[in-house]
């Protein structure tokens, strides 16, 4: 699959996803809120705060800036659930029309008891909405180890995810 991916969350889960779209051929841009992550992915190729110790190709980009996941395909969202509506609000409006966004954060919304696929079709109403989930560990995934995920979405959502993340 060529393509383009955003990962929104520079997280250990957000790195082993952009490692595994890169794996697959994509074009992989990943947001990430702390300027020392952005840093050390750009420059050091490596993210040794969140998932040390595993080298990152350097066609993995990461910025601090959200608009830049702006004219992606798809884009992951892999922020922490206590900030997952105020950084999907962020990126409203920002995605193309129909691009894919894939929730890939567990969890639900205290204030309200919403679920984060539900946040996401509030925030961001131009994207198709899917989810991605699994008992797997990052590190795991990052390393290329046996694991297994599920995608859930509607029409060729699915298809179009299984073959960003799969290499």
């Amino acid at each position: 699959m060529t393509g383009s991916i955003g990962i929104v969350g520079g997280g250990a889960w957000g790195t082993a996803l952009a490692i595994n779209a890169r794996r697959a051929g994509c074009d992989v841009l990943l947001w990430a809120h702390e300027a020392d992550t952005v840093a050390s992915i750009n420059d050091d190729h490596e993210n040794p705060v969140f998932l040390p110790g595993i080298a990152l190709d350097p066609a993995i980009r990461a910025t601090a800036d959200l608009s830049g996941l702006a004219e992606r395909d798809i884009v992951l969202l892999v922020m922490p659930s206590a900030h997952f509506r105020t950084v999907a609000h962020g990126l409203a409006g920002a995605l193309k029309p129909g691009a894919i966004a894939c929730v890939c954060t567990k969890g639900i919304e205290l204030a309200t008891g919403e679920l984060m696929t539900g946040i996401a079709a509030d925030e961001l109403p131009e994207a198709r909405i899917a989810a991605l989930s699994g008992p797997s560990f990052a590190a795991d995934v990052a390393r290329d180890l046996p694991t297994a995920v599920t995608v859930a979405g509607a029409d060729d959502v699915p298809a179009i995810l299984a073959d960003a993340l799969t290499s």
